[in-house]
Parts: C-alpha cells; sequence; structure tokens
C-alpha cells in the first residue's frame, strides 16, 4: 500500500467523524464493467482529491486502500474514491483483462468498452476539478533494492513536481526507521495514464 499517498489525504482532508455529505454513482452501467465511484463532501472547505484503484486487477493493496479510503469520513475538501476501476480485471486477478487500463487515457467515449471507461473516468475527474490526483498500486519489490520495482516510491509523472513530493516524503520517512522501508521519488511518466493527462 503506498502509505505516502494515504498520508496526503490526511494532511489533505482531515479524516475524523464530523458530518459530511456523500453522493455515488456508477460507470459503465449495465455493463460487465460497471464499476461504483464515490464523492464525500466535508463540511469545511477545501482541497479536491481524486483517487483510483484497482487500475491493475493483481495490484490489491491499490483497491482496498480506496475501498477502506470511500469509508472515510471528512472535515474539509472533497474526497472522490472510484475504488475499483478495472473490475474485471480485479475479479479475474490479473494486471490486464483484456487491455492495461493504466495505458488508455483520456479514453474514448465512442471506442471499445476499456476505452469507453478510460473516457468516463477521465470526464469524472474533469468534473471534479481536483487539486490532487492519485492512483494507488502495489509492487513486488522495494526501489531502493531492485530500480525495476516501484514499492515504497511516490511516483510522478513531471520533474518539475519534485520539490512538492520531497517535503511530503521527507514527513513520511521521518517515522520510517529501516532505510530501505523509506520512500523514495521517482519520475516515470506515462503519457497514457490518469495523472499524467491531468497534469498536461
Amino acid at each position: 500500500m503506498k502509505l505516502i499517498n494515504i498520508f496526503c489525504l490526511i494532511l489533505l482532508l482531515g479524516a475524523t467523524a464530523r458530518a459530511e455529505t456523500l453522493q455515488s454513482g456508477v460507470l459503465m452501467a449495465a455493463t460487465r464493467y460497471q464499476t461504483p465511484f464515490y464523492v464525500k463532501t466535508g463540511a469545511q472547505s477545501g482541497p479536491t482529491i481524486v483517487v483510483i484503484g484497482g487500475l491493475h486487477g493483481d495490484e490489491p493493496a491499490g483497491y482496498l486502500a480506496a475501498r477502506e479510503l470511500q469509508k472515510w469520513k471528512i472535515t474539509r475538501g472533497t474526497l472522490v474514491v472510484v475504488p475499483d476501476a478495472h473490475i474485471e480485471a480485479i475479479r479475474r486477478g490479473v494486471r490486464a483483462y483484456p487491455r492495461n487500463m493504466n495505458r488508455l487515457f483520456p479514453g474514448n467515449p465512442n471506442g471499445d468498452a476499456m476505452e469507453r471507461l478510460a473516457s468516463q473516468i477521465w470526464d469524472l475527474i474533469k468534473k471534479s476539478k481536483p487539486d490532487l490526483v492519485l492512483t494507488l498500486h502495489e509492487s513486488r519489490g522495494f526501489h531502493a533494492d531492485d530500480p525495476r520495482r516501484y514499492g515504497q516510491t511516490f511516483t510522478y509523472d513531471f520533474p518539475e513536481l519534485a520539490p512538492r513530493f520531497r517535503r511530503v516524503a521527507a514527513k513520511v520517512n521521518a517515522g520510517i526507521a529501516p532505510r530501505k522501508h523509506r520512500f523514495l521519488q521517482f519520475v516515470d511518466p506515462f503519457p497514457t495514464c490518469p495523472t499524467y493527462v491531468c497534469w498536461k
């Protein structure tokens, strides 16, 4: 689970038991790709954050963390959660079915089912006007041990974002003793993933 992402959310949204409003809906209604989304708005104004889990069905930490987040009660700002973005891949426990969801953005409203799903997620992101978009993933190894692995990284698409993530990583790492468990910054742009498309 990407703890650094969870830490960002706690700082920005203030998870407590105060009053909030909840809206929900579905993407790809009445298809096998139908999947829910949740919009939680705190009583106080604040940032809007979109969290997407389950882009890869073989990364349970990503979608399980997103499912937990949609249960959070927040005091300020807005939290938009798509916990199980690629529900068909999740059901099968595979990375992609039949295609890699994290390589299809911004999608195509007139394309095949996968492209339409990506397009509907992208429309939800645009409608939300977020201050931050996070996609939650899982890795099978530490980046410090093997640069091909993404474990314990805060991965982002553009070098100019580095100062922001450096500050957050420093706060998180202050509480992590084993050096290899500390979070690293990693620039890895994918022009067809949702976070890249948002920045552009």
